[in-house]
């Protein structure tokens, strides 16, 4: 029996208004079968066209799978932070906060997109979100509700000790001075490629 490939082609419009009250719309067309980013479901198969059902984004290039944020004071809100040093933080320095191991543990145990492996990202794996030249400095066609600001990864920074690095997505840039470790920033999980 002869297998056939299916080919998603999926439009995606999106309004942006100015502070003058201007309001603009603008289509992107995506091909899933050449796109760097696939949407999942809850359940972590494709979710298509289907906008609202996405929960998370796999990255085709990395095999990276990454959390979407919400916007329904759930866990996974956009608006939730954290100060940094829970489960996976590197041990460098002496302060720490186990505030993300909420959002890590309900993840976790929801099987968010059929997975229990959440982590929060090294600096390196959170780089690879980054478009450069762009505000906010991400795809915002698959990742909508991400807030210009610095995201938290796990890693440390070796030479100040009581600083994390962080990702800014207002610029893309990748800072350790925007991470006090006793900030309250946001963080978004991510999982490794299956084995």
């Amino acid at each position: 029996m002869k297998s056939a490939s299916k080919i998603i082609f999926l439009s995606i419009t999106f309004i942006l208004s100015t502070n003058s009250g201007l309001v603009f719309a603008a289509e992107k067309s995506v091909d899933s079968k050449t796109a760097h980013y696939t949407k999942l479901n809850a359940k972590g198969k494709a979710a298509g066209d289907k906008v609202n059902a996405a929960r998370c984004v796999i990255d085709n290039q990395t095999g990276l799978v990454w959390e979407l944020k919400t916007d329904d004071d759930s866990v996974h809100d956009k608006n939730n932070t954290y100060r940094w040093g829970g489960r996976g933080a590197e041990q460098s320095g002496a302060i720490f906060f186990d505030d993300w191991n909420t959002l890590l543990d309900a993840t976790n145990k929801e099987k968010l997109c059929g997975f229990n492996d959440w982590r929060v990202p090294t600096i390196d794996e959170l780089k690879t979100l980054v478009v450069t030249g762009a505000n906010p400095a991400i795809d915002i066609i698959f990742f909508p509700l991400t807030l210009p600001k610095p995201y938290w990864s796990a890693s440390a920074y070796k030479n100040y000790p009581e600083h994390g690095q962080t990702v800014h997505f207002e610029t893309g840039a990748s800072y350790y001075y925007n991470g006090f470790r006793g900030d309250r920033l946001p963080l978004r999980l991510v999982r490794s490629k299956s084995q």
